[in-house]
């Protein structure tokens, strides 16, 4: 009798596909590893940097140092920033919450600190909503006049609601 040999292992066209694949997640990791020493080292360079800004040292560009009006631009841009950044954001805030109902979506609100303005924009479910939220800004406490400054009624949609833009004067702090 002759011995039975059975092979349940099918022959695999593709038997190089495995050592392909593992060096292309090789080289991959090897590029991502490049890629987080890089980041780390430019991370580096800019704590570095700021620590110098924090201690008062200048820093040199090439070339030479910086002229005083440059670095009197950067002074006032970065006051600049400071002033937006310290804005009084939650009393307004809160008063154009409070002035709001369910039947008025705010959309954008741009405050102006210079002009002492808000741009608010939204949209209201009608008409009336809408001219009553400016009655109800007009009771809050931060805000002088306000102003209508454009309004459309959406008439692609089915409830047909009234976008609008509005300008008021903000009497919050400076």
């Amino acid at each position: 009798m002759t011995g039975l040999w059975l092979d349940y292992q099918q022959q695999r066209p593709l038997h190089w596909l495995g050592p392909l694949l593992l060096a292309l997640a090789a080289a991959a990791a090897a590029m991502a590893g490049a890629y987080w020493l890089d980041l780390n080292d430019r991370a580096s360079a800019l704590e570095r940097k700021l620590e110098m800004i924090e201690h008062g040292h200048g820093i040199r560009i090439a070339g030479g140092q910086r002229s005083q009006q440059t670095l009197a631009q950067e002074v006032a841009r970065a006051n600049e920033v400071l002033h937006q950044l310290t804005l009084p954001w939650q009393e307004l805030l809160l008063a154009v919450e409070a002035a709001g109902g369910r039947n008025v979506t705010l959309l954008s609100l741009e405050p102006d600190m210079e002009r002492r303005l808000v741009k608010i924009g939204g949209e209201a479910r009608d008409m009336m909503v809408l001219l009553n939220y400016i009655s109800q800004l007009e009771q809050q406490e931060a805000f002088g006049q306000v102003l209508l400054q454009n309004h459309q009624v959406q008439l692609r949609d089915p409830e047909r609601p009234v976008r609008f833009a509005l300008l008021a004067v903000w009497k919050g702090k400076p």
